[in-house]
């Protein structure tokens, strides 16, 4: 624990009697306040998510650490830095998490599934992808290679391959942001139109997610079967 050295920890000592010399107290030097970078990005990870990137500073970081701004300055850089180092340490780390199955329909969905999963998880990386930089890190490009070769098992081309790639990425960045970014107001919602409710009664995002993924692969099927068409 970090203690000021200028606030009494212990109870005050007694007076000294009539007629003995007072020894003054030992002064106990200050430790200085150590941070590790770690405790720095755990901390900015919990600010991040719960207020969002914009109020992420040194002096957030300080007060949520105990120290002085600077300290947090010392240890850790600049805050676009910062920044880039949340996103990364937290895409590796559920990027790690992925457990691929043989069929390429179920390598796209476990993709779109965990990819969903992290931004409703940490909201800053939704933020940083819209606002700040990509979701570039160790873990990710072992993903993208991963997809986008299970598209080319599919029977699409290289270039078609990267493409759907994409096609997926973005549907699944677009749920998420309609999902979390809608704000407080009910009247807003495309779901509380008169014809949704007159269609489909209890609206769910969980199967309207479920659903974009089926006609995602759908089409890449339906693409596929096109050009072995064309070609026989």
């Amino acid at each position: 624990m970090l203690v000021d050295p200028a606030v009494p920890t212990t109870a005050p000592r007694p007076a000294a009697a009539a007629g003995e010399a007072e020894v003054a107290p030992r002064r106990r030097r200050g430790r200085p306040n150590v941070l590790s970078r770690e405790q720095v990005i755990d901390a900015a990870t919990r600010i991040a998510n719960e207020e969002g990137l914009d109020r992420l500073s040194f002096r957030a970081l300080g007060a949520a650490l105990g120290v002085a701004p600077m300290t947090v300055h010392r240890t850790i850089g600049g805050l676009e830095d910062l920044h880039a180092e949340l996103v990364r340490r937290t895409v590796d780390e559920f990027a790690s998490t992925f457990v691929w199955p043989s069929d390429w329909r179920e390598v796209v969905r476990v993709f779109a599934v965990t990819f969903r999963d992290l931004m409703t998880t940490h909201p800053l990386v939704l933020e940083s992808h819209s606002q700040h930089a990509p979701l570039a890190s160790r873990e990710s490009d072992g993903v993208v290679r991963t997809v986008v070769g299970a598209l080319r098992s599919a029977g699409l081309p290289d270039r078609e391959a990267m493409y759907a790639f994409f096609v997926v990425y973005d549907f699944v960045v677009g749920h998420v942001g309609v999902l979390v970014g809608r704000g407080s107001s009910e009247a807003g919602r495309p779901e509380r139109h008169a014809l949704v409710g007159e269609i489909l009664g209890e609206h769910s995002y969980e199967e309207r997610f479920a659903l974009g993924i089926d006609v995602l692969l759908a089409g890449i099927e339906a693409r596929v079967a096109g050009r072995r068409a064309s070609a026989s």
